[in-house]
């Protein structure tokens, strides 16, 4: 079989054939702290496919919503890896509450999915017992840890999975996408997206998911590109998305 040969997640296609992917970067993050339940639960007012949320590993194994890898208090920084999930949530912080993966799981439950955005490499195992758990499929995982994303397509098959790649990326992108075959979409960010990509991602059969447009202008000009989908700290951009219809996606198949 080609290496090119794969087929895009059906219910990512099925999400896409309805109109743009819409993506709430972090929930609500412009009404409360991105990560946070409550901006997640302030995001679902708005019509959207997706909640993007950050992800990290505590101690004891917890998958906190967090975007740096350390939290910020009064007295200092304290890395999220090293301490326990009862230990950072007895810290007085700065910017925002902590929320878990599970909480933000059952939050969106019924309403949208989920954008799972790796911040940490070897995830792939709390996340798919996470998943399983609790019995949610409405996801797609991103990050740029790509041997990561590669155990959870393989212990996940159904669930759509996306590199946020690097820089040496774009320089060659049908090169990249060539040596990942298990791909099923790149979140990228905008200002990186041109005729280029969006022909490496057309040939590879992959979605082009546009990361953090936050003006129309922008957005109108991504999608005349040609993009899949658009994350935006912007629920009014969003909401305007939502009878917009991006161009129609083909399964590869082949040998």
């Amino acid at each position: 079989m080609s290496l090119l040969a794969r087929t895009v997640a059906p219910y990512l296609l099925d999400r896409h054939r309805a109109g743009v992917l819409r993506t709430a970067h972090g929930g609500a993050s412009r009404l409360a702290p991105d990560n946070t339940l409550e901006a997640i639960v302030a995001a679902l007012d708005t019509p959207l496919d997706f909640v993007e949320v950050d992800v990290h590993l505590t101690r004891d194994g917890e998958l906190l919503l967090w975007h740096d890898p350390q939290l910020v208090t009064q007295d200092g920084l304290f890395e999220i890896a090293r301490h326990s999930l009862a230990e950072l949530r007895g810290l007085e912080l700065i910017d925002g509450t902590l929320s878990t993966l599970p909480q933000a799981i059952e939050a969106v439950r019924g309403r949208c999915g989920l954008m799972i955005d790796l911040k940490a490499p070897d995830l792939e195992g709390p996340i798919m017992e996470a998943l399983r758990r609790a019995a949610f499929e409405d996801a797609v995982i991103c990050g740029g840890f790509t041997r990561t994303l590669a155990a959870l397509k393989l212990g996940l098959p159904e669930m759509g999975v996306s590199l946020t790649p690097e820089l040496e990326f774009y320089r060659d992108p049908a090169a990249g996408l060539s040596v990942l075959p298990f791909l099923d979409a790149v979140t990228v960010y905008w200002r990186g997206i041109g005729p280029e990509l969006m022909r490496a991602a057309r040939d590879a059969g992959v979605l082009v998911l546009a990361w953090t447009v936050d003006h129309p202008h922008v957005a109108a000009h991504l999608l005349a590109q040609g993009v899949h989908g658009v994350t935006s700290n912007n629920l009014d951009l969003l909401a305007g998305l939502a009878r917009e219809s991006g161009p129609p996606m083909t399964n590869r198949s082949g040998s």
